[in-house]
């Protein structure tokens, strides 16, 4: 008897321990899908992040705006030299944006389709230079728009971007809420978007 309550003791407590080893495995699988060990930046360290990269930040945008195509509005973020970690293409008509075309990890080979080439009108040597600058600014991700978005760093589903004003006629008051975004001068507005579930303002403000 007292040997198969010891047996019993021991499979009891190796059948608990791969319990928790299984659930600390789960809790680490979710905490990195979701987040919890990247970096959180604060506004200080975006603005020096910002400034260190000035010069090929304005590089990227303006090849940027030398390729993107008419009539369209592109959304672009890359996960590595051969994924897209997402694209959105827009239309405006009517005053109201259509997207025509979205789409996650999606291969940079994909792009030189039919369906794809007709809009982009993009080659592959125009594609690897965008990811070169981006690389070179030390960013992922552009979104067409005034401001024009260029994407700093993931943080979870988070991201943070930096808007770059092109136009001095646009309206800042929107990009100075103290939350979401934090105007820093007439050029550049900080961003931080929490993703679907996530929080809203900057984790960090000093």
């Amino acid at each position: 008897m007292e040997k198969l309550l010891k047996y019993l003791l021991i499979i009891l407590g190796v059948t608990g321990g791969i319990c928790l080893i299984y659930f600390l495995a789960m809790a680490l699988m979710i905490g990195y899908a979701f987040g919890s060990f990247d970096k959180i930046y604060s506004t200080s360290e975006l603005k020096e992040e910002y400034f260190s990269k000035e010069i090929e930040i304005k590089e990227l945008v303006s090849y940027y705006n030398k390729i993107k195509p008419k009539n369209y509005s592109i959304d672009i973020e890359f996960k590595d030299d051969e994924i897209l970690e997402r694209l959105e293409i827009t239309t405006s008509k009517d005053s109201a944006f259509n997207v025509i075309y979205q789409g996650w990890d999606v291969r940079v080979a994909d792009l030189q389709n039919d369906s794809l080439k007709n809009i982009l009108n993009w080659e592959v040597d125009v594609v690897t230079e965008l990811k070169v600058k981006l690389d070179k600014a030390n960013c992922i991700s552009v979104e067409d728009g005034e401001p024009i978005k260029i994407g700093f760093k993931r943080s979870g589903l988070g991201m943070y971007s930096f808007n770059i004003f092109q136009s001095i006629q646009t309206d800042r008051t929107e990009y100075n809420n103290q939350c979401e975004y934090i105007l820093v001068n007439r050029y550049l507005a900080l961003q931080y978007g929490g993703g679907a579930i996530g929080a809203q303002c900057f984790p960090d403000k000093n």
